[in-house]
């Protein structure tokens, strides 16, 4: 973009009169990586428009500007130079000048080797008891509809009853909770219970149900339904919160491929904003339903999200935001987009009931 020494101390000069931060990024890589990066673009351009030669026009530009650049000097900066490659023994970062928490981050993000061809595997934990009640947080334990899912779960990556061909993740991840960790105990694998990968906290709200949380704490009820990403539960946590508290979760994800991870509902919105390119505003708001694997595939920076229901009945936990968020509604209008739930547990089926629909159940 800033090929010449001269466009460059234009833009630094800019920013110094408008009290503006700047940071020059300077990539390299190798002809096999240069010439993957042309197929690519052509791929992609070549289903926009098919009568156009693209591959002429990305190598005629590609000679044009090389001609044009100029490498930066060590008078210049703040810098971060990348040496890019997939191949993490080659992948180097060289940097100077990085000031503030931005700039490191971002230094932070480069140091990653970008692997090209990446699989993450998501998955809600198996309905809870809580779930069949209503009650947000906590630390419940499956229901016996979650422990069947956790048996499907299984069967779909490489445990008991699974085909010889289906996919079987390198590393999982779950929360620190019971319901993530029960939900992954058949799944072959290394595992990790991660902290950050736990629920957002609802601070005076966990253990609630919603029309308990209406009674008593009308106001808080209708302030985050007013605005759900930045409200933050009294002695909890925010959206806002939850995307910075999981940020180490992603850039730790980018940096491997093959993992499975199984977290709940707000954390996982958080994640998939990520892959998605999601509005801040829009991420309390990402249908993450109970009992669907998200196989994520990546080639770069580009994600593709397939969605895998395995048909095991459950709950729907998803809320729409209600169109009266006002401190002075009634209880009915706060109340009507809270999802169906059940007074008490749903009972265990006797086994033979069990036994014999696991015999007639496919996975598709």
């Amino acid at each position: 973009m800033h090929l010449t020494r001269q466009s460059r101390q234009l833009l630094a000069t800019f920013c110094s009169e408008k009290v503006f931060h700047h940071l020059l990024i300077e990539f390299s890589c190798t002809d096999k990586c240069l010439r993957e990066n042309i197929d690519d673009t052509v791929a992609f351009y070549h289903n926009l428009d098919q009568n156009v030669d693209w591959e002429r026009r990305l190598r005629e530009s590609n000679e044009l500007h090389s001609a044009l650049f100029e490498a930066c000097s060590p008078l210049e900066g703040p810098l971060i130079t990348v040496n890019n490659s997939e191949d993490a023994r080659l992948h180097s970062i060289t940097a100077r000048g990085v000031l503030g928490a931005i700039q490191t981050a971002i230094l932070g993000v480069l140091a990653i080797p970008v692997i090209r061809h990446r699989t993450f595997y998501l998955s809600r934990h198996g309905e809870s008891d809580y779930n069949v009640l209503g009650r947000i947080g906590g630390d419940a334990d499956l229901s016996p509809r979650g422990m069947k899912y956790a048996e499907r779960l299984a069967r779909q990556l490489g445990g008991p009853g699974s085909a010889p061909d289906c996919p079987k993740p390198k590393l999982i991840w779950t929360s620190e909770l019971r319901r993530t960790i029960r939900t992954v105990q058949n799944i072959p694998g290394p595992r990790t219970a991660i902290k950050d990968l736990n629920e957002i906290d609802a601070g005076i709200c966990e253990g609630l149900t919603y029309e308990e949380i209406q009674e008593r704490f009308p106001q808080e009820f209708a302030w985050r339904d007013q605005d759900k990403f930045k409200y933050r539960y009294p002695h909890g946590e925010s959206y806002l919160d939850l995307l910075q508290r999981v940020d180490s979760v992603v850039q730790a994800l980018l940096a491997n491929t093959d993992v499975l991870v199984v977290s709940h509902q707000a954390v996982l919105r958080c994640i998939m904003a990520y892959f998605k390119g999601t509005r801040p505003d829009d991420v309390p708001y990402i249908n993450v339903p109970l009992h669907t694997l998200l196989i994520v595939r990546s080639y770069g920076y580009d994600f593709e999200v397939e969605t895998v229901p395995l048909k095991v009945e459950c709950v729907d936990t998803y809320r729409i935001q209600p169109k009266n968020c006002s401190t002075t509604r009634t209880t009915a209008d706060a109340l009507t987009t809270v999802p169906a739930h059940f007074d008490a547990p749903i009972a265990q089926p006797p086994p033979a009931m069990v036994a014999s629909s696991q015999a007639t159940t496919t996975i598709s």
